[in-house]
């Protein structure tokens, strides 16, 4: 009997590797021409190298926020829902762009992403210097964060 849970449990791990190399990559296909991006409801969107120019279109009227992880990331996962909750409350003030750092690494070396997580705030097609975020440190200093990045224009 356990030899069969571990062939289960192999088969099992196997799929969800399939899954998550698999899937997110045919997910992240690129657009068709002249396509807008994707922004949700609650000012939220994946960046890939596809749409990153529309993107940074967006940081001449707004604050952008690169939001760089993974989906392996603990720290990551536990910034995720607090900040697009954020992003939902601020109410278009500014848009959340979620890069996965696995699937647009172009991105992550035109940032020099280091450390996971990491927040890169853009206005004006350009980072803002000496602002990024690194690590996920509660909603309080998030929140602080936000509000000084929007206080900069």
């Amino acid at each position: 009997m356990s030899l069969l849970k571990n062939w289960l449990r192999a088969g099992v791990a196997v799929v969800a590797l399939l899954a998550s190399t698999v899937l997110p990559a045919a997910a992240q296909a690129a657009p068709a021409a002249g396509s807008t991006i994707q922004i949700s409801a609650e000012n939220v969107v994946k960046v890939t190298s596809a749409n990153y120019q529309q993107v940074m279109e967006e940081s001449k009227t707004k604050l952008v926020v690169l939001d760089f992880g993974a989906t392996w990331c603990p720290p990551c996962r536990q910034l995720k829902p607090v900040i697009e909750k954020l992003a939902a409350q601020y109410g278009g003030r500014f848009l959340l762009g979620e890069v996965d750092v696995d699937v647009s690494r172009d991105l992550s070396s035109r940032y020099r992403i280091q450390y996971l997580p990491t927040l890169v705030p853009v206005r004006d097609t350009a980072e803002l210097p000496g602002s990024r975020m690194i690590g996920f440190k509660g909603e309080t200093a998030l929140r602080t964060w936000i509000d000084a990045q929007l206080a900069k224009g």
